[in-house]
């Protein structure tokens, strides 16, 4: 019988593990090679920057938007003053004026000096509206609302953006 041993010896296997493991390994070769998910992942990656570039932009041009919008309200004032001094002037000459020539001589100048008043008046009125909605924005930015909703809110504003050298 020793004989017998040197053959070949056969066994009987089942074939349903041999099966599952052949298709797996059609299924691992089908998903990918390690380049491509390499490539996925340096592209994500990719996009994680550029939004982190969008964000510090945004976060830039809200500070400049600040800075600007903290110079205006004084030199509103500064303005308002201004033409206060300058209409309370021109109304005190007209009286003192008006009374040895005539009325009549100085009717042209008293209303185009009463539509600048007017014209004034619509300007501070004007210039109160674009304070509020300014306030309102900065709420808005200050509340975490974010800026494709505010920008969407807005649509005549443009961001002015810094190139630096």
């Amino acid at each position: 019988m020793p004989e017998e041993e040197s053959e070949e010896s056969y066994e009987i296997i089942p074939v349903t593990p041999l099966k599952k493991l052949e298709h797996r390994m059609e299924r691992i070769e089908q998903a990918g090679t390690v380049p491509q998910l390499q490539s996925l992942i340096n592209q994500i990656l990719e996009l994680i920057r550029s939004n982190q570039k969008i964000v510090n932009d945004v976060i830039q041009a809200n500070a400049e938007l600040r800075n600007e919008l903290s110079k205006l309200p004084p030199k509103i004032d500064d303005l308002t003053t201004i033409m206060k001094n300058f209409i309370s002037m021109v109304e005190a000459v007209g009286r003192e004026e008006i009374s040895p020539p005539g009325p009549e001589m100085f009717k042209p100048m008293t209303e185009q000096l009463q539509k600048l008043v007017e014209q004034n008046q619509k300007l501070v009125e004007n210039n109160q509206a674009v304070i509020e909605q300014l306030d309102s924005l900065n709420r808005k930015i200050r509340g975490g609302t974010p800026v494709s909703q505010l920008l969407a809110s807005y649509p005549g504003m443009k961001l002015r953006r810094e190139v630096n050298q």
